[in-house]
């Protein structure tokens, strides 16, 4: 089968974890560096009418290793699939506080979920309307107090204007700051833009 192969985020959808995410690429790109399996000899195509001797006979090395390299990207394949699946349909997220920033044409929804026993507090925020910046640029959301940024909760970027999902998580409490604030860095001048900021 020859072609591009597909985009990771085309499989995988936007909901997943950096975590998981990393994982499922590295995978992704050792498939697409395996390449397709070997095609099936002719000689393999047809079944064989004559009963088999009671001896085993022995693959030719090169047969061996095709059918060896076929049986590694099948379970890699399967691997990847069931990963997928058994990652994809996460429980729904637990929200104790929403905010909502921006406007109609852009906006930042997010939701903090319960801290952890760690002390961790994990964070879902969903963009929408924000525009694909340039290969150094990246948007940033931070922790604010008096409306100035103190801490940053996570940077990300979008390839399009259509709504995208991000999960966050902190290692501080939430409820010691006083809003939110949805920045841009510029690499041209290595300065953050601020964009639209909401108090919690």
């Amino acid at each position: 089968m020859s072609g591009t192969p597909p985009e990771f985020r085309d499989l995988v959808g936007d909901d997943l974890s950096a975590e998981e995410r990393e994982r499922l690429e590295r995978v992704h790109q050792m498939l697409i560096a395996a390449g397709p399996p070997p095609e099936l000899p002719p000689e393999l195509a047809q079944v064989p009418t004559e009963r088999p001797s009671a001896d085993p006979v022995a693959l030719p090395r090169r047969r061996a290793g095709a059918a060896l390299a076929l049986a590694a990207a099948i379970a890699l394949i399967a691997f990847l699939g069931g990963y997928i699946a058994g990652h994809s349909k996460s429980s729904p997220f637990e929200s104790v506080r929403s905010v909502k920033l921006g406007d109609r044409q852009a906006s930042a929804v997010v939701k903090f979920g319960p801290r952890d026993e760690n002390g961790n507090t994990p964070m879902l925020v969903k963009v929408a309307g924000l525009r694909r910046l340039p290969a150094d640029d990246y948007y940033i959301l931070f922790m604010t107090n008096n409306g100035k940024p103190v801490v940053p909760c996570g940077t990300f970027r979008v390839r399009s204007a259509k709504p995208t999902t991000l999960h966050f998580t902190v290692a501080y409490d939430p409820g010691d700051f006083d809003g939110l604030q949805l920045t841009r860095y510029r690499h041209a001048d290595h300065k953050d833009v601020p964009l639209f900021s909401e108090e919690t």
